[in-house]
């Protein structure tokens, strides 16, 4: 089979602009290409997902998954309310940022993408997946970010956001009105 050959000129712009310390080999994550990232972002993804449902077990709040078609990605039974969160996973850092783009969908699918509907989610849950750090958000704009000085942070407290969001949603008091009997362990709950 033949093989097309640049033009003249054009070989910098097809060449991989990614630096000698990103590698193909996903052990070396985060220090992956663009490529590798790409391919395996689906992966990436589960972890966050399984991040979040770590931390929260940590505190004895039960989650369940619910299936890849619906907008949110977990029910989690807080002592205070049932509440739906869509997960979103960042794997580094770019600028002193790890960036989020709240959006429903891929690129290349039938749908494409979209925003989410004002109803679809309650909670978002921000995954700095390299620096296995939480930030939990009731803010729905379709672009978040979580800067590089707030990590230490995170991880000292990583429940601190989760309730802040959860006061911002207004369950400031017991369970909400109409919520279901949630799952927890010995009481569960952050605080």
């Amino acid at each position: 089979m033949s093989k097309q050959l640049l033009l003249s000129g054009f070989e910098t712009l097809c060449a991989s602009q990614i630096d000698s310390t990103h590698t193909n080999d996903i052990r070396d994550f985060p220090n992956l290409s663009r490529d590798t990232m790409t391919r395996n972002a689906k992966w990436f993804g589960l972890s966050g997902e399984f991040f979040v449902d770590s931390i929260l077990l940590r505190f004895g709040i039960y989650t369940s998954q619910l299936p890849e078609v619906l907008p949110a990605d977990r029910i989690v039974y807080h002592p205070r309310a049932d509440l739906r969160m869509q997960i979103k996973t960042c794997c580094r850092a770019r600028d002193g940022y790890f960036h989020f783009n709240l959006s429903r969908g891929y690129h290349r699918s039938p749908t494409g993408v979209k925003p989410y509907e004002t109803n679809d989610f309650d909670l978002v849950a921000l995954v700095a997946l390299s620096e296995n750090a939480v930030k939990f958000s009731a803010d729905r704009q379709g672009s978040q970010r979580i800067a590089i000085s707030e990590i230490e942070t995170l991880r000292a407290d990583p429940c601190a956001s989760l309730e802040q969001a959860i006061d911002d949603l207004g369950f400031a008091g017991g369970k909400a009105p109409g919520s279901s009997l949630s799952p927890t362990l010995g009481g569960g709950g952050c605080r």
